[in-house]
């Protein structure tokens, strides 16, 4: 008796132990990595922006113009480095890329992927309709443009162009080189600055 007894207790600890549930924690989600600054010669003394200093952010952002068909949709993708905090802020439009809304109301990723690659040198346009504008707020507010007639030299290119995905999104990582003078008013231009040797490392979103 003495025996089944042990034996029963064993046995019953045994299936005490094999019943207790393992938790099973799930892997992070993989995030894209999205780094933003931009860092020029203003004015021929050194500026800079960076994410996460003085609450600063990169904020993609997107203008559609959705047509019916047999028209095609458009949309001018910006990436702006800003903050709650500071007046300064950059920004980088590009379109304008067009596409059937009819099947999505953004276009397919491997047209918002092409559409990058095939600009990498756009010219300057005003509203970013067929090219690239610069959008800058300096510290005191005043807001200055990019012109497309402007007489002074002028140029822009993406350096570096990276496709990369998560479950919050498609991205398009870049990294531009430019020189290029703004203005205070882009029709009758009473002032005007200059960026030189200018990075801006930033995003687009699909």
């Amino acid at each position: 008796m003495k025996q089944f007894t042990g034996l029963s207790f064993i046995l019953g600890m045994f299936m005490f132990t094999s019943c207790i549930k393992h938790e099973v924690i799930p892997p992070p989600t993989p995030e894209v990595d999205l780094p933003a600054s931009f860092t020029a010669s203003l004015q021929g003394s050194s500026y800079e922006i960076i994410k996460d200093v003085n609450g600063y952010y990169c904020d993609a952002t997107q203008a559609k113009e959705i047509l019916p068909t047999p028209q095609p949709s458009k949309i001018i993708y910006f990436s702006s480095i800003k903050s709650e905090q500071q007046l300064d802020f950059i920004q980088i439009g590009l379109g304008k890329l067009n596409f059937n809304a009819d099947a999505s109301i953004v276009p397919s990723l491997d047209a918002f992927t092409a559409y990058f690659n095939n600009n990498v040198s756009p010219d300057y346009k005003e509203g970013a309709d067929g090219g690239v504008e610069i959008v800058f707020r300096d510290g005191q507010g005043g807001v200055w443009m990019s012109s497309e007639n402007s007489t002074l030299p002028q140029d822009f290119t993406f350096t570096s162009l990276v496709q990369e995905s998560d479950e919050n999104g498609d991205y398009m990582k870049f990294t531009a080189s430019f020189n290029v003078s703004l203005f205070d008013d882009i029709t009758a231009p009473t002032d005007t600055i200059v960026f030189q040797n200018a990075v801006f490392e930033g995003y687009f979103k699909r």
